[in-house]
């Protein structure tokens, strides 16, 4: 790498410092719920049974993802006419809120509120965000951008319950204020980045035209079902797992943790070391590949007796996720033309409906075999590996190449 390659690289990642921090504090308030939500439940519920905590803690986190689905859409189209800007600083400062709401949270109707709104508001900043990206970088960086995004992403779902489970174990005296904590803290750094963002981030026009849009828009249906698909494999082999590792195996809890771990780990790696450099270079030729691999590495995980198997399987589905899950929103962006908050919301909101759909069909299939959803989900991703071929060529046909579409190359 040159000098000048070097400065270039420093520049980028400076003007996405305040996008990376915006996806960073949302991934770790989702994150930083995880550890203690039983707990806020026991209280909230008193005398309630077991059951009734884990049926509430399944619904809390479904709720997030419903008010995702619904409001991700709603979101990029106001950004697309209002602007970026005001989106993202009004997402931040609502997420803010709905953390601290949940932090003095009592009654299950303010949680269950608490946790809507926090789902609406995570809507107006992670897919307006990606989409400012896409405003404001060209073709050829717009790829290395989402990447690190991504692992931006990924670095807060790996902090957060972290961070949680650290100061909820923090003595106090009082158990309601070790569990609130961590909300306060993840409002305190939301806060913080919605305060440098008002004053630093600047609203930027966009690069796009309306005849790309119009181009694109046959693929973009099917990129919108790929995100779908490739969040339901994922979704469904994280609970699979767990409940493999649990049942099957009797690992325990930081054995499990450290698995999950993992993942996340791969991921962020595969991002910034491998797909940021890469993406730019192959584009849609990435897609069946990596499908692929991500069926293999689910196809594997039945045939797991130990731990490091399991850890293999594990690495495998998580560098293919890694490298599916940016490329697909940077495709998404390229064929979106002149609307891509639009888009991008239509992407999140598929994304989160097929990680629903995935997380939900688990509970059954594994009650049919323990193979069975291993079976399936691999078998859903073989599909897809399939249709990301047609996708590929049809992509090409359009012009939309790894490093955008045709005429943005002189960029």
């Amino acid at each position: 790498m040159n000098v000048h390659e070097m400065i270039t690289r420093h520049e980028s990642i400076t003007s996405l410092a305040l996008p990376l921090a915006a996806v960073f504090v949302v991934s770790l308030g989702y994150g930083v719920v995880l550890p203690v939500l039983p707990f806020m439940l026991e209280r909230a519920l008193g005398d309630a049974a077991r059951a009734a905590i884990s049926w509430h803690t399944g619904l809390l986190m479904g709720v997030y993802m419903l008010a995702l689905f619904l409001f991700a859409p709603l979101w990029g189209r106001i950004s697309d006419r209002a602007g970026r800007r005001t989106v993202i600083l009004l997402g931040l400062a609502g997420f803010s809120a709905a953390l601290l709401w949940f932090a003095v949270a009592h009654d299950l109707v303010f949680v269950y509120g608490a946790r809507v709104l926090a789902g609406v508001f995570a809507a107006a900043v992670v897919p307006v965000v990606f989409a400012w990206v896409s405003d404001v970088e060209t073709p050829r960086k717009r790829a290395q951008a989402f990447a690190w995004l991504s692992a931006a992403s990924a670095l807060g779902f790996l902090f957060g319950p972290a961070l949680s489970g650290w100061l909820a174990s923090a003595e106090f005296g009082d158990q309601d204020i070790s569990t609130a904590l961590p909300f306060y803290a993840a409002a305190l750094l939301s806060g913080a980045v919605w305060l440098v963002a008002y004053r630093f981030l600047p609203e930027r026009a966009s690069r796009h035209t309306e005849n790309e849009s119009e181009a694109g828009a046959p693929s973009l249906i099917w990129l919108l079902a790929l995100s779908m698909l490739v969040m339901l494999g994922l979704g469904g082999y994280e609970v699979s797992l767990a409940l493999q590792g649990q049942q099957v195996l009797n690992l325990q809890p930081r054995e499990m943790g450290w698995m999950f771990a993992e993942c996340s780990l791969v991921m962020i790696l595969v991002q910034v070391f491998v797909l940021a450099p890469l993406l730019q270079h192959v584009g849609s030729s990435l897609l069946a590949p990596a499908f692929l691999v991500m069926a293999i590495g689910v196809a594997l995980l039945p045939f797991a007796t130990n731990y490091p198997a399991m850890l293999l399987g594990v690495g495998l589905v998580a560098a293919a996720a890694g490298m599916l899950i940016p490329a697909l929103v940077y495709l998404v962006s390229l064929a979106a033309g002149s609307a891509p908050g639009a888009a991008i919301g239509k992407q999140t909101a598929a994304a989160n409906l097929g990680q629903a759909v995935g997380s939900a069909a688990v509970g059954w299939l594994f009650a049919v075999s323990i193979e069975m959803p291993f079976w399936v989900i691999a078998g859903l991703l073989m599909l897809g590996a399939v249709a990301a071929l047609h996708v590929s060529k049809s992509l090409k046909r359009i012009g939309i190449t790894g490093y955008g579409l045709k005429s943005e190359k002189a960029e």
